[in-house]
């Protein structure tokens, strides 16, 4: 896993990672992540999030 960024929202400190995954195409939710619906990225712009989740993912974004 790579440390990516640590960001501050109003009370909150976020530690974000990236995580190598070989066989992305075969991943799936499970555990506390399993009733999440994932999105494609550029949809995150229209889906209600707060600014830390924006942010998190534009920062994402502009290491692809």
């Amino acid at each position: 896993m790579l440390y990516l960024m640590e960001l501050e929202t109003g009370s909150t400190r976020h530690h974000v990672f990236e995580a190598s995954v070989p066989d992305y195409h075969a991943a799936r939710p499970l555990n506390e992540i399993f009733d999440c619906i994932w999105f494609p990225l550029d949809a995150v712009q229209n889906l209600n999030t707060s600014d830390a989740t924006l942010r998190i993912v534009k920062a994402f974004q502009r290491r692809l």
